[in-house]
């Protein structure tokens, strides 16, 4: 796999130390052919920027013009995958961005330790295939990547699959034995009899805390008896998402 790396950066030494600590660590512990390419400003990297261009983007957090956060944000609208590294002098900037899912932080001045973790982080996410689920339709078989399920609900004798794409696939196999195959996985939570859903896809808890509001606009009741520790176990997984992408900076 070709790595493509970018550094937006407006201080050119915070560039240029950053952009020597990636090259250093690429050409010890990277045996496939990369690219490292520095841009001044959030503008720059916006007017080249497309599907797939790059892997990994370090952002420098506070810019002129326009900032790494809504740099961030203009990129993520682009391309969903792409790993964003903010970069930042305060570790309250870095929190600020959590909201759009950011890979990890560094901060400023670079520790080489820390640069070493993030990026062996990345590199081991990035070769690392993605879980999928074979689905059944009919005759035939259909392979989905398990994170693009929003979730899924037992309808009579099928399963609905939706998904984050708003597509919905009618699956012929039973509501049990797909459940136990998502259920093993900790994004998926069972929240009432017959639905599933993805905490990833999760867009918040409705007011009186009865029901699960989806990134798609569904809304999921929880099951009352077992509300509690349904809702347990999801702030657990929130709170366990959140500790990943600290990793403790």
């Amino acid at each position: 796999m070709e790595l493509n790396i970018a550094v937006v950066d407006d201080n050119s030494r915070d560039s240029e130390k950053l952009q020597r600590g990636i090259n250093k660590w690429l050409f010890e512990n990277y045996d496939k052919d990369f690219q490292l390419e520095a841009f001044n400003n959030g503008e720059e990297i916006l007017k080249i920027f497309e599907p797939g261009k790059f892997q990994i983007i370090f952002m420098d957090i506070i810019m002129n013009f326009i900032n790494g956060i809504e740099t961030a944000e203009k990129l993520r609208e682009i391309d969903k995958k792409v790993l964003i590294v903010f970069s930042t002098t305060s570790k309250e900037f870095a929190f600020e961005a959590f909201p759009l899912h950011p890979f990890d932080y560094i901060l400023k001045p670079f520790d080489p330790d820390r640069l070493d973790y993030v990026l062996r982080e990345a590199v081991k996410i990035l070769e690392t295939p993605e879980p999928f689920i074979n689905i059944k339709i009919l005759r035939s078989s259909y392979k989905i990547f398990l994170k693009n399920i929003s979730s899924v609900t037992a309808n009579n004798h099928s399963v609905e699959i939706f998904t984050a794409e708003s597509e919905t696939i009618n699956c012929s196999m039973a509501f049990k034995e797909i459940s136990e195959i998502l259920l093993q996985e900790a994004r998926f939570l069972e929240c009432n009899r017959g639905v599933i859903i993805n905490m990833d896809r999760v867009k918040s808890l409705s007011k009186d805390k009865e029901s699960f509001i989806m990134k798609d606009g569904a809304q999921y009741p929880i099951n009352v008896k077992k509300r509690k520790s349904i809702i347990e176990k999801f702030t657990q997984y929130q709170i366990s998402r959140i500790r990943s992408s600290k990793h403790e900076i």
